[in-house]
């Protein structure tokens, strides 16, 4: 166990932004698997407090892959400045990191 493993923290519009941002980072290794669901938010955006209803997307990846994983958020995602937050965990378990290191190719 090499790599130090990063959840990554993303807002999407809809769920099917969520679902293809997942399902292209998880196809393409540079998650090991992804969550979301359905919320809401308050946020301040050119001077105006705005509500809306997003879809929040948690990735399991590595530090090694977080750059090239926010290029693939970005380049799928529909917000002219989406919220991609890389988050290190305080701990986790030995079983699962050494599983997200595996199935992104960190551990070789």
């Amino acid at each position: 166990m090499g790599e130090r493993m990063l959840a990554v923290y993303v807002t999407c519009a809809n769920e099917k932004e969520a679902s293809k941002i997942a399902s292209a980072a998880v196809g393409k290794k540079l998650a090991a698997c992804a969550n979301y669901w359905k919320g809401k938010s308050v946020f301040k955006w050119k001077g105006k407090t705005r509500r809306a209803s997003e879809w929040l997307l948690l990735l399991k990846t590595t530090e090694k892959n977080y750059s090239p994983l926010e290029a693939l958020v970005k380049s799928l995602h529909s917000y002219a400045l989406p919220a991609i937050i890389a988050l290190k965990p305080v701990g986790a378990s030995k079983e699962f990191s050494c599983w997200v290191e595996k199935e992104v190719g960190a551990s070789e």
